[in-house]
């Protein structure tokens, strides 16, 4: 599991912005398979903002921290990476600041997987989800992806305090087979 402060690997330096200069050829977008859903938020910056490929689109919550994004799966999914859009340039204390991914079969059965505290993010941000295990058990080989149907992306602060949040998107990537 990662340690609180670790950052994640931020794809805006080495691809301007744009996941598909990347090396993903060995990923897959399972996104798609998934139901989306958000403990909150603002009118017109619904849930589905967050999987539009438009970055200048953004999901908005409204009400008190954290929020949640729930991703859940039909069935038992491998990941090994969640990429998340944030800019602070745009953003400001809208930011997202420390995030907390969690994994599990159903909302009681949920455990962290990944924690990191985004720096300055300006674009794609690369959460790598594998090599982690639930607590007590042995840690997966590193590369070997976790298996939920259930994902949680949990903003847990903002930049500056800020209460609100804006993700301006969220992909979900499995290995390929």
């Amino acid at each position: 599991m990662s340690e609180p402060g670790q950052s994640a690997r931020n794809l805006s330096e080495s691809a301007a912005d744009d996941p598909a200069h990347t090396d993903s050829s060995n990923l897959r977008d399972v996104g798609a398979l998934a139901s989306w859903a958000v403990s909150s938020a603002k009118p017109g910056y619904g849930v589905e903002h967050i999987r539009d490929p438009n970055p200048a689109t953004l999901w908005q919550s409204e009400g008190a921290q954290p929020h949640l994004i729930n991703i859940q799966f039909p069935k038992k999914q491998p990941v090994s990476q969640v990429w998340i859009y944030a800019d602070i340039s745009q953003d400001d204390s809208y930011t997202p600041h420390k995030v907390s991914i969690r994994a599990g079969t159903y909302h009681g059965d949920l455990h962290e997987v990944r924690w990191v505290e985004l720096g300055q993010p300006k674009g794609w941000q690369v959460l790598r989800l594998s090599g982690s295990a639930r607590p007590g058990e042995e840690p997966l080989a590193d590369g070997d992806p976790i298996r939920a149907h259930l994902l949680q992306v949990a903003i847990i602060s903002n930049h500056m305090n800020g209460k609100d949040t804006h993700v301006r998107g969220i992909r979900v990537f499995a290995p390929r087979p």
